[in-house]
Parts: C-alpha cells; structure tokens; sequence
C-alpha cells in the first residue's frame, strides 16, 4: 500500500541502505555526481592548506616543543568528541522500514554494537542486534537498569580478549544544559566501568558502549566525511599495543578521541584479507550521509555551515563492519581530510592543458582501431590519384596511335610507348606495396649523365707543357733538420713548342755556364735570366 500511495517516485532499496529510500512514500534523493569546485571556494581551500601548512613546524603536530610536553604528560591527551545519540533512534526506525532482507547487517552493511543511551544519569534506551535473526532491536523499559548494563558489560575477560571492554562518549547539542559536564571520551576497564556507573550523576548525558575488538594488534578508526559530495576516508591506528602496551587505557585506545600524536593517519583502508573493505565503507558512509541530509539531521542539531558530520567505523576480525558513533566536525578537518579528492577537482586539473597536443598522449586525436593512419591513407590516395592518371594517358596515347595508323604515308605507331606505360603502372602500384631497399637494387643502366653515341671515346691529347722541378739550394737545407715540407712544391712549365730565340739554350739545364754569363760582367743578367724562366 505504501508503494501505490508513492506513485511513480518509489523506487526499489539501494543494496547499500536496503530500503531507506523507500518511507512513507517519500520522493528519493536524486543521485549527485561529483559537483566541479567555484573558484571562490578552491581559494579559500587553499588558503586552508596554507594556513595548515605553516603552523607545523618540521613536521611535528602542533610544535616540537608542544609535542614533547604532550609526549611526557598524562592527563592531556583527550580532546573534545561528542556524539549525536539521535542517529542510534534514527537507524532503529530505519531497520524496522526494511523488511527486504531479515538482518540488519544485510540491509545496511553494517552492524551496530550494544549501545546504551544515558540521559540525565538515567539509561534512556538501549539498541542491540538479535542473535536469532540480526535485527536491530531496542530493549524495553524494564530492562533499562544500571545492573543490566553493569552484568553485561562489567563480564569477566577471557584471555583472548582485551581487557578494554566499554567506551563513553558525551552528547553533542547545542543547548549548554543537555551536554555532559565534561565532553571528552573515555575508555573503561572491567574495573572502572563498575565505577563510572556507579557514580553516574544528572549531567552524565551520552553513549556507553560495548568495546568492538579491532582487527588487528592495536585499535582504530575509521572515519567518513562528505564534502562537495566527495566522500573521503580516513584511517587513524593507535601507536601501542591493545593487549599488552603500556600506557592507561585512553593511551591505549584513542584514535580520533586524542591527541594527534597518540595515532598514525592515513588515507587508504588496506587489509591482506578484506580487499573490498575499503569500497564497502565508502558506499555505507555515502548512503549514511544521504540518508542524514534527507532526515534533516543537520536542522534537527541547529548546525552551522561550518560544521559537519562525520561518520566512524571499526572492522573486526571476521571481517564484519560496525558503526560506532557519528561526531560533528569543523570544515577545516574536513577540508584537510578531502584533500585528494578536493585536489583533483582543481581548475589546473580539469581544464585543458595549453599545447597539450605536443605531450605524448596528450591529445584525443587518436587512430581509430583496424583503420590505416591519415598519413597512409594519403599516400594511398595519391598512389590512386597517379594510376589514374596514367590510366588516362594511356588510353589517350593508343588513341591518338590508331588515329595516326589509318592516315596513309605517316610514320609506323610507337610500340614502346605503351610497354613503357605498363611499366610505369607497374611501378607505381609495386611502390605502395613494398619499396626495395638501396642496398638490394641492382647497378644503375647508366654510369653516367653524357648522352651515349655510337663510336668510341676519341683520344684526348696531352697538355702542350712539361712540368719540371726546380733544384734546391743545399745552402738552404743545412738550414733545416730535417727536409723542409715545401721542398719539391717549386715547379716550372716548359712548353713543348718554344720560340726560335729560346731553342740555343741548352735543353737540359736552366741556368746557362758559369764563365759565358756572370752577373757583375753585365748589368742586365739577373734580368735575361728572370726572362728566360
């Protein structure tokens, strides 16, 4: 009945809420994708990174000098963390809207551990999952004594358990008188937890737990945040060990209830065995926070727009995951934990790189799959073009030869043209095949460029000169170690025809006798012999 009252808006339960879209013929939230981040608003991200940035000194938390005085100190390690008990009554409605599936864990994806909600220093109500079909249920009021809650959780431990057994974290609202008087967890004992429900009072006001055993060696948490509908996680791991580490109990257990310093952050969920554990709380924390903002939780706590809510979770052993509280935050840890993703939102990562063409990859011009390139398409197209064209040159040349065949008294028709043509389409369709390499062509037909005639290469006459070297002055080699580079450059031609005045000197020497020519008997012998050369 309540899907007809719904109409066409009822839609069937997401896998991940079962059937939380799906109340009182309510219309669904329509899903949101990943909205693209203004410009004012990525400034003013980054100038929270900034601002974070600069306030750690050489790494540390707060300073070196603060972290040492946190490390040696023991009762400063707590910081404020509240919890919204309307989200426990909230999901309880919830479950018993479901009806699709029998357990809660199913339906949800999560489970819930034994939670009682203390108001005023009275039990309010007490939510546990059934052991017989995994519903969440709610205890009546008879039960709701503080012997019950101190016999089951005040239990003796067996050995193989922690010896951590609740955890109390104070209510979160907005009106001063309904808070606890002091608005920082705690971690109990066997032993305290008899204590803290003994002295309970009218301004204890919040959750008391049952302790949910880590997987793992030391504890942790889980936390899910939703900004700018990006969901993030973030892992905090306690630093010492559950069972035997040193340390009271709050040191020991503390994740994001503490002090940075007594946990290791990370972004990432990693398990050897539960390789899907990670997308399972992503998808529960999405659902969650959709489901809050259709509730209007956020109205319901009087938060500001600064303020946040943020989901935790713990996997256990057999790999099941529970819900443990949710907190309100300040968006500067929330903008601090969606780093990565805010970062990839950034306008320098979503608009189009300048020149991206010219990185490798960096273009969406990319060769469509069993088709050639645009390059070889080409050349296939010019390699038509050209047979074309050859095709018609050819047709045109053997018509022009019958044409000139029937004229009487013309010359016989060109054979070889038509044989030079095949060749020529031969040519060029063996071309876009395959093309031989240099070194597996034969010798070129021609050796050289000249036009080739029917005699032979006429003889070519010697010059009409002889070269003759002149004689070195011994005077001048002594001068030298060894023979100098320019000896033997010196040359003169003697022609091989010679004037008649010339023939008289003797044809083996250049310089005439010593007693028929001296230069001091006449003035102008250095200038006969200079002549003569």
């Amino acid at each position: 009945a309540r899907k007809k009252r719904a109409g066409p808006q009822a839609r069937e339960a997401s896998p991940a809420m079962g059937g939380l879209d799906m109340d009182y013929g309510r219309p669904p939230l329509p899903p949101k994708g990943p909205l693209a981040v203004s410009k004012k608003d990525m400034e003013h991200i980054r100038r929270v990174f900034d601002q974070d940035m600069s306030s750690k000194k050489l790494n540390s938390i707060i300073s070196p000098r603060e972290d040492a005085q946190m490390f040696r100190s023991l009762d400063r390690h707590a910081v404020p963390c509240e919890g919204i008990v309307e989200l426990y009554e909230l999901l309880w409605r919830w479950g018993h809207r479901t009806t699709d599936q029998p357990g809660f864990a199913k339906n949800f994806g999560f489970a819930i551990p034994d939670t009682i909600i203390i108001e005023k220093g009275k039990p309010y109500a007490w939510y546990f999952v059934s052991k017989k079909d995994g519903s969440l249920l709610r205890k009546s009021e008879g039960s709701l004594t503080v012997g019950a809650v101190e016999k089951k959780f005040c239990r003796d431990r067996k050995d193989d358990e922690s010896p951590i057994c609740a955890a109390w974290y104070p209510v979160a609202s907005q009106f001063s008188e309904a808070r606890c008087h002091s608005p920082m967890a705690e971690f109990m004992t066997t032993g305290s937890c008899r204590e803290f429900l003994s002295g309970l009072r009218c301004t204890h006001s919040g959750i008391i737990q049952a302790f949910v055993e880590p997987c793992g060696v030391s504890n942790f948490l889980v936390r899910t945040v939703q900004y700018k509908n990006q969901t993030s996680l973030s892992v905090r791991t306690n630093r010492a060990l559950l069972a035997n580490g040193k340390g009271n109990a709050f040191d020991k257990c503390a994740t994001f209830e503490g002090w940075e310093g007594l946990s290791s952050s990370c972004s990432r969920y990693r398990s050897v065995g539960q390789p899907h554990m990670e997308d399972m709380i992503l998808e529960a924390g999405e659902a969650l926070n959709q489901r809050i903002e259709l509730e209007c939780v956020r109205h319901m706590l009087f938060l500001e727009p600064t303020q946040h809510v943020a989901l935790h979770f713990k996997v256990t052993k057999d790999q099941m995951l529970y819900f443990i509280y949710a907190s309100v935050v300040s968006e500067k840890d929330v903008i601090l934990q969606t780093r990565p993703q805010l970062l990839m939102r950034d306008a320098c990562m979503t608009e189009d790189l300048p020149c991206q063409a010219l990185l490798p990859g960096g273009t969406e011009k990319k060769a469509t799959p069993h088709e050639a390139p645009a390059c070889a398409r080409r050349l296939q197209d010019r390699q038509r073009e050209a047979q074309a064209a050859l095709e018609d040159m050819r047709n045109l040349l053997e018509s022009e030869s019958s044409e000139r065949s029937r004229r009487e008294g013309s010359l016989p028709p060109i054979h070889g043209l038509s044989q030079a043509t095949d060749r020529a389409l031969s040519d060029v369709g063996s071309s876009g095949r395959r093309r031989r390499s240099m070194s597996a062509r034969g010798p070129s037909k021609f050796d050289s460029i000249l036009p080739k005639v029917h005699y032979a290469r006429p003889a070519v006459p010697s010059v009409p000169y002889q070269i003759h070297s002149l004689q070195h002055s011994l005077q001048e080699s002594g001068r030298y170690e060894y023979s100098p580079p320019f000896l033997g450059q010196d040359v003169v031609k003697r022609p091989l025809v010679t004037p008649a005045s010339a023939r008289t000197e003797p044809p083996g020497s250049l310089r005439p006798p010593q007693g028929s020519l001296s230069a001091r008997s006449e003035p102008g012998g250095l200038a006969a012999l200079s002549t003569s050369r």
